[in-house]
């Protein structure tokens, strides 16, 4: 219970489509004083058991919490987890939530309501109350598994059979027994659970130099894990770092982090499909590092880092800024990367490593049907990489424009990255292997027609991703805000181009319901990025409240 101040909330409630009308329905029990809220749940113990986590209430991570072996901790859609920030510079104050070897996590979301990870000092009602590109406030999500990795950097893990790390900068800690830092083992088709519609905000951390917390960090895990529809945003390193393993992703988007947007090292072999990077021209490195080891100890052991990307849309941070490069392949990696959109970069678009150099003469490197545009320094950095990928035409590599609707790095709702009527990537001559994974999507890119990340994203409840496209053509849901200020109550939701709004209200949830009466909208302008407002009187009960939009 929270009391004597204006209450500002969100309720997500599953919508209801009738001939492509959407209800969206929130319920405000209104006083003078008080207003009920879920409970404020303080996690401070490790998760030894089968654990549930309810969107009724607000989990808040204190110091790292380690789901450990033979434990599931599974997380209702809408559940908002928040990390405590900890003291800067002192890993061993900094919140993350670590899944360690031998435990899942059953994170399902919704379309409608994705499990948002973020900090503490997050309103999530409030898509204004943080700096768009605030970083490193908690620490991140952090997924160990047991398949394989193909190099050490702990002496001991090296040696053992099979190879075994330690995350990075951290010590090998032992609880209950369990050595809770340690990732990789011999099972590539291990299982770590259920990432689906999950956004990870404002994460990362420091640990040491070139030692960090990312947004995302999958070690060692398996093909029997699923990643689908998850968000890293604003990360303080990378958006998503993967060390090895075998772990399918698919639409993932890495918005606005500080070093690389996706990363992988250890022998990573997984299959990719729909990624989406953009940076932002402050803090930025490479839209993608790829390194098949560690680069403090580069042997060239197997398995080989022969992971494989279909889709991807990568917009760098604008020609006008610099020290920053689209791809960097290093050290005996041998990716695959096909059907991709490369563009807006203020660096180069490619720099191949001496070490992963010879994998583009003997074809083990597959870069190749996709389109390049926009660089402020040449599109290949190194003479292997012009040679191999852009004057041998069989490969496809077309400098040519894509077309993008709109890039945008601000709150106006203009950043669109799907190609544009005409564009060159709605084309492409060969398809995405047919093995039950890919999409068999016959265009470059990670979006075509349907803008895939609206609604359940931080890009687009910040108001930065337009909301054009979204769920093929039906409208968004209403994302309903409520607040009680002095004798009035004030419900406002974000309004697509195209569409009309009606605020009803009813004493029941059950109806009946009417049209509220004498309630104009403060503000009846009506488009995508835009945000209308009605004022109710605050009669003191009990009332239902729901925006049709037709």
């Amino acid at each position: 219970m929270k009391t004597n101040r204006p209450i500002t909330f969100k309720l997500n409630l599953k919508l209801r489509t009738i001939n492509r009308m959407v209800v969206g329905i929130l319920v405000a029990i209104t006083t003078q004083n008080a207003t009920s809220w879920a409970a404020t749940i303080q996690v401070s113990t490790n998760i030894t058991s089968d654990t549930t986590w309810y969107a009724t209430n607000e989990y808040i991570l204190n110091g790292k919490i380690y789901v450990l072996s033979n434990a599931t901790l599974t997380i209702e859609p809408g559940t908002v987890i928040k990390g405590k920030t900890g003291n800067p510079g002192d890993p061993n104050t900094v919140s993350a939530l670590f899944i360690t070897r031998g435990a899942k996590i059953i994170a399902e979301g919704t379309w409608d309501r994705p499990i948002i990870f973020t900090s503490d000092q997050d309103d999530v009602t409030d898509p204004f109350d943080l700096p768009l590109f605030a970083r490193g406030l908690w620490g991140g999500l952090v997924i160990l598994g047991n398949a394989r990795i193909n190099t050490s950097l702990d002496a001991a893990g090296n040696a053992a059979n099979p190879k075994y790390d330690v995350f990075e900068g951290l010590p090998d800690l032992q609880i209950a027994g369990q050595h809770v830092h340690r990732y990789g083992g011999d099972n590539d088709d291990d299982c770590s659970g259920i990432l689906r519609y999950v956004s990870i905000r404002h994460a990362g951390f420091k640990i040491t130099t070139d030692k960090e917390l990312n947004g995302l960090t999958l070690a060692g895990v398996g093909r029997r894990t699923i990643i689908d529809h998850v968000e890293t945003y604003a990360a303080a390193d990378d958006g998503v770092e993967i060390f090895g393993g075998t772990v399918d992703l698919k639409y993932v988007v890495c918005a606005f982090n500080d070093d690389d947007g996706f990363d992988v090292d250890q022998g990573y072999r997984g299959r990719v499909q729909f990624l989406f990077v953009i940076q932002e021209p402050g803090l930025k490195d490479n839209a993608c590092e790829w390194n098949g080891e560690p680069k403090e100890l580069v042997v060239s052991n197997t398995p080989l880092a022969t992971f494989e990307i279909y889709n991807a849309t990568l917009i760098g941070a604008g020609t006008n800024t610099t020290g920053n490069r689209a791809l960097l392949v290093r050290d005996y990696a041998a990716p695959t990367l096909r059907n991709s959109i490369i563009t807006d970069f203020g660096g180069a678009g490619i720099n191949i490593d001496p070490d992963s150099g010879w994998f583009l003469t003997n074809g083990l490197i597959k870069i190749d049907n996709n389109l390049w545009w926009g660089f402020a320094r040449p599109v290949a950095e190194t003479t292997n990489a012009q040679v191999y990928l852009f004057e041998d035409t069989s490969k496809s590599n077309l400098i040519l424009n894509p077309k993008l609707r709109s890039i945008s790095r601000t709150n106006d709702g203009k950043l669109d990255p799907r190609p544009a009527p005409g564009s060159p990537a709605f084309t492409t001559p060969i398809l995405p292997p047919n093995d039950g994974f890919y999409d068999l999507a016959p265009f470059k890119g990670a979006f075509a027609e349907v803008n895939w990340a609206a609604n359940w994203t931080a890009l687009s409840q910040y108001g930065i991703l337009t909301t054009e496209g979204a769920n093929q053509g039906t409208p968004l849901r209403p994302n309903l805000v409520i607040s009680l200020s002095g004798s009035e109550i004030v419900v406002a939701c974000p309004t697509q181009r195209g569409y009309t709004y009606t605020l009803e209200s009813a004493p029941t949830l059950f109806g009946p319901w009417a049209e509220t009466p004498g309630v104009i909208p403060d503000n009846p302008q009506i488009g995508t990025g835009n945000t209308i407002t009605f004022v109710v009187s605050n009669a003191g009960t009990a009332t239902f409240f729901r925006i049709l939009v037709r």
